[in-house]
């Protein structure tokens, strides 16, 4: 199956009420197996890629990963760039072939956040790319982790960042992005405590949204609050940690058992990414995006 559009993928999501799944995908190994776990569980899923990732020819490797994973699929993909801070960085990765790209400018004062989202929305909607864009501000879980250290930007508790309704529909207006992560008590990485969303919001929230609602931190969100939060307006969820827990902790066990560290990778992983396609199975259930492709 050929790319499918993300912003086509996410309204369907919003009209059944069911969230596409987001993964970061940093190698071959964590690519192919979301890909495989999706098409089993027949769910659309999107393939996110990290800045860190995608340096120099980090890109072209990345890119041709992704459309042969694309191209071999039996569900919808999408092929996403995840929290770009600037307009070079989506511009590099849209005109490699990514067909959904987010600008996270949310760090920004609300003026100086609109006027970067509708640089890249400018440019991305002449070439038929979807923008995500974000408003409040996930923040990270623990201090010096996450999106926010990789940006410089100091740690904040997630109360203190949430997305404000009285701006979403101005922002959407004067951005005409199409989808938009909201802050509602998530943070990237590993909890140090459990979170509680605010439903309530993101009621508030989605009854005024034109744009399509992303949840950001969905690793270590009790699945009762992500069901709750799918069944009130959210269309996306990115998850990370999760799979790298479960990959690397199988992965650690299996060499702190092994004599042999000459064996081959395809064998060392084998088990690790049974591992990684079990997290990514349940979060498709809990997303209720099995059988939406």
């Amino acid at each position: 199956m050929s790319l499918i559009s993300t912003k086509e993928m996410l309204q369907d999501a919003r009209a059944r009420q069911y969230a596409v799944p987001m993964f970061d995908v940093c190698n071959y190994e964590t690519m192919r197996g979301v890909v495989d776990a999706a098409n089993e569980m027949n769910s659309p899923v999107m393939l996110a890629g990290l800045k860190p990732d995608l340096k120099g020819v980090g890109l072209d490797y990345f890119i041709a990963m992704a459309k042969v994973a694309a191209q071999n699929a039996n569900v919808p993909v999408a092929i996403h760039l995840d929290h770009a801070t600037s307009f070079d960085e989506c511009k590099r990765v849209i005109d490699a072939g990514f067909n959904s790209v987010m600008i996270d400018a949310s760090s920004h004062s609300f003026t100086e956040n609109v006027a970067k989202v509708k640089e890249v929305v400018n440019y991305a909607h002449q070439r038929g790319v979807t923008v995500e864009a974000e408003l409040g501000h996930v923040p990270d879980a623990i201090a010096g982790t996450g999106e926010a250290a990789q940006q410089g930007i100091e740690h904040k508790n997630p109360k203190e960042c949430l997305t404000q309704p009285t701006e979403v529909l101005k922002f959407v207006e004067q951005t005409n992005v199409d989808a938009l992560a909201i802050a509602i008590g998530t943070a990237h990485g590993s909890y140090v405590s459990t979170p509680k969303l605010e439903i309530e919001l993101l009621k508030e929230i989605n009854a005024i949204s034109p744009a399509c609602l992303v949840l950001h931190g969905g690793s270590g969100t009790p699945e009762g609050q992500i069901k709750a939060a799918v069944a009130n307006g959210i269309t996306k969820v990115n998850v990370f940690t999760d799979i790298l827990i479960a990959m690397f902790s199988e992965l650690k066990t299996g060499l702190n058992e092994s004599d042999n560290m000459g064996k081959w990778p395809i064998f060392v992983y084998e088990k690790p990414i049974l591992a990684l396609q079990e997290v990514v199975k349940n979060k498709i259930i809990t997303f209720n995006s099995q059988n939406k492709s």
